[in-house]
């Protein structure tokens, strides 16, 4: 299992580098045409901390932390799918900003998970 928790943590630290990188793009108006691309590797991102929310179960790492990465990865999800709607208009940044300290908050979701895996 150590090694399976390896292999996903480096795939979703890799996902949030590159949505990091291309939503630091977006928001400064470059590549907007690189939206979906950025929505599919976030999928790729919430599937992976699905998948270590599932092992860290397995490794019974702490039923409130596993709760907490489950929905959380809804909610990464949820938002991103529909933020384009949210606060349409001069308001629309601080949607973005809520985008992503979700995003920054799922990822220590999955170094908490991925740390507490290694120590099981």
């Amino acid at each position: 299992m150590r090694t399976l928790t390896i292999a996903v943590q480096m795939l979703v630290r890799l996902c949030f580098l590159v949505l990091l990188v291309l939503g630091v793009l977006f928001w400064t108006g470059h590549y907007t045409t690189l939206v979906s691309l950025h929505m599919a590797v976030g999928g790729i991102f919430v599937l992976g901390l699905w998948t270590l929310t599932i092992l860290g179960a397995r490794a019974r790492v702490g039923g409130a932390l596993v709760a907490t990465a489950a929905v959380g990865g809804l909610v990464v999800l949820g938002l991103g799918m529909a933020q384009t709607q949210m606060m349409v208009g001069s308001m629309h940044w601080v949607v973005r900003v809520l985008h992503l300290l979700v995003g920054l908050a799922a990822i220590g979701l999955t170094e908490q998970i991925g740390a507490r895996i290694k120590r099981a």
